[in-house]
């Protein structure tokens, strides 16, 4: 698949996120579309688990949610136990931020270290702000510490607090009744962050919305999105607008 494929696929499912003002989002994200084979035989695994390490896990997922609500942190969760999570051994709590404010966004945008997002001062007549999403970081050194840590631990999870200073993805979303106008910035892979400059989706013809991408070979690229007949020229230009280095 291609690169504007595929970031394209997943510019439309972080739209799918899209919910209430600062909703600290409380789900595993990994754990998302989990074969349901593997959901069977995690169901069969977790009868051998001991009892009290069941409810060690239960009540130590009640407190991670608990604390994500009150203070807005992300926390990564390791299970000893894959098959009571879903045959994962790593979920995370509290790392998607959403808004429906625009300035609360932009609150936290403001402390996040590299590129944001912000409303273009050319954004076109007739829309107005609708959602945001702030999306944190998920993997590296950290998540390689982590599960040598919950193994040392010998506990049936282990918890540790993630403090990320720069977002992997940001999504602004605009819109004027009858058209959608969305901003993302996303991690790129390896290879996709070779290509540079403007370019646009490979997506079938009668597929909608329509992008236009800007990636400039470093780890982010960026994207605006719509299905009315703003001009790839013009698309540019508010894209330019809409990112603030």
């Amino acid at each position: 698949m291609k690169t504007a494929t595929k970031v394209a696929v997943a510019a439309l499912s972080s739209m799918l996120l899209l919910g209430s003002t600062v909703n600290l989002m409380a789900e595993a994200k990994p754990n998302e579309n989990v074969p349901k084979a593997a959901v069977n035989k995690s169901a069969k695994s977790s009868k051998a688990i001991p009892a009290e390490d069941k409810k060690f896990i239960e009540n130590e997922v009640k407190r991670v949610k608990e604390l994500v609500k009150a203070s807005g942190d992300t926390y990564v969760l390791y299970y000893k136990y894959k098959a009571l999570n879903s045959g994962l051994d790593i979920s995370y709590w509290g790392l998607t931020h959403e808004y429906t404010s625009y300035e609360d966004y932009l609150k936290k945008a403001s402390i996040l270290k590299g590129s944001i997002l912000q409303q273009p001062s050319n954004l076109p007549e007739g829309y107005t702000f609708s959602k945001a999403i702030i999306e944190g970081p998920t993997g590296g050194k950290f998540i390689e510490a982590l599960r040598a840590e919950g193994q040392k631990s010998g506990k049936p999870i282990f918890t540790k607090k993630l403090d990320w200073k720069e977002a992997a993805t940001i999504s602004l979303k605009y819109t004027n009744g009858t058209d959608t106008l969305t901003f993302s910035k996303y991690t790129v892979d390896a290879k996709g962050s070779k290509k540079k400059g403007y370019f646009d989706d490979d997506l079938p013809a009668k597929v909608f919305p329509k992008y236009v991408y800007w990636q400039d070979g470093g780890k982010f690229g960026y994207s605006i999105s719509t299905s009315s007949d703003i001009t790839r020229k013009q698309k540019i230009e508010i894209l330019k607008a809409a990112i603030k280095k």
